[in-house]
């Protein structure tokens, strides 16, 4: 009998405390909602898939030993429906480590039936299975972008490791801030530029999701229930910051001209998941985040390159870096080949990357 199976909810306790051993605090009991929060996300999802479950391993006695969790996507490419596969998290028992048991997940997981498999965040030692196993990197996908708001906040909370600070110091940062945006011109906050904006719902983004989505030939297609699981989800994930979502209008015809999604963090580093606009469009849709963030106080604003931002980003003096590891495996060529052309719209918010089972802080208790 093989190892591995299908995970099952009567596995959820054992799959969080080899979570929280392997990944989070170090310690053998998981805190409490640990369990229900992988039951969330991989077990009631709108678009769970009992054909690509996530995974476990199971040692002699039938402990669980290994976790391959499994997020799957509903999408399109060129116009035909397809399943992606999110793989993560993925974790192993250290006394079974050397006997290749997440190698042997990851095989499993990719002999699946979906179309495609992604990783957006993985490890170099993921890099090196997924290689060797005949996945490929999605290098575009591997780059990031940042754009500096307030040059001394920022260099203080990198250097501390967060952004918390005296009040003292953080009055100190604010005037040399100030004075640094004023004078240096490549350091100038980001213009408010006439637009209008609205928040973006579930219904307004399936409203305006096709006429956005029309240059890629691969994209998620959305559904309003999947959509409202992914929106609670995203804000669950406090840690990160308040999720803000907008839809953005031309001033004068109120045309929509796109839509972003990201975390706003006070005083810390917001993260971009999502902003999509029709090529003509990526500026101002651009400005608006980078402004709205400014405004709401962030010190900085980071996201994934796209092929389409690539122009507008370098426009803004912002600084490309590498953003971690972006991994695929497809059987079909043509669709690796579309994602590696830049004719793909799968973002952040379309990954596992925003999820928080390593971020959040739950209660105390077993």
């Amino acid at each position: 009998m093989s190892p591995i199976r299908a995970l099952e909810r009567a596995d959820l306790p054992a799959v969080a405390a080899l979570h929280e051993l392997c990944v989070r605090s170090g310690r053998p009991i998981p805190p409490r909602g640990l369990d229900a929060y992988f039951a969330r996300t991989l077990l009631d999802c709108p678009w769970a898939d009992p054909e690509i479950p996530s995974l476990v391993y199971t040692d002699e006695d039938g402990s669980v030993v290994g976790f391959q969790g499994s997020s799957v996507r509903r999408a399109r490419f060129e116009g035909q429906p397809i399943r992606i596969a999110c793989a993560g998290p993925l974790v192993a028992h250290p006394r079974v480590r050397s006997r290749g048991v997440g190698a042997f997940l990851i095989n499993a997981y990719m002999r699946g039936p979906q179309d495609l498999t992604i990783i957006d965040g993985g490890t170099e030692q993921m890099r090196e299975i997924w290689l060797l196993l005949g996945g490929e990197m999605a290098h575009l996908e591997c780059v990031g972008w940042a754009r500096i708001l307030r040059p001394w906040r920022f260099a203080y909370a990198h250097l501390r490791g967060r952004p918390d600070a005296p009040a003292p110091v953080r009055l100190a940062l604010g005037a040399l801030d100030g004075a640094t945006t004023r004078w240096v011109g490549r350091m100038a906050p980001p213009p408010e530029r006439d637009l209008s904006a609205e928040p973006l719902t579930p219904t307004t983004l399936l409203e305006h999701a096709r006429a956005f989505g029309e240059h890629a030939a691969l994209h998620i297609d959305y559904d309003e229930p999947y959509l409202r699981w992914l929106f609670d989800e995203v804000a669950a994930v406090h840690p990160r910051g308040t999720p803000v979502a907008r839809l953005v209008r031309a001033p004068r015809d109120g045309r929509a001209l796109g839509w972003y999604v990201y975390y706003l963090l006070p005083g810390g580093t917001s993260y971009v998941l999502a902003l999509v606009a029709a090529d003509r469009d990526v500026d101002p849709v651009l400005d608006h985040l980078l402004h709205h963030a400014w405004s709401g106080g962030a010190t900085a604003v980071r996201g994934r390159i796209e092929p389409r931002l690539l122009e507008p980003l370098a426009r803004r003096r912002c600084l490309m870096h590498y953003a971690g590891m972006a991994l695929v495996h497809s059987h079909r060529r043509e669709i690796l080949d579309a994602i590696a052309a830049g004719r793909s719209q799968l973002t952040r918010l379309d990954g596992e990357w925003w999820m928080g089972p390593h971020v959040l802080a739950f209660p105390e208790g077993s």
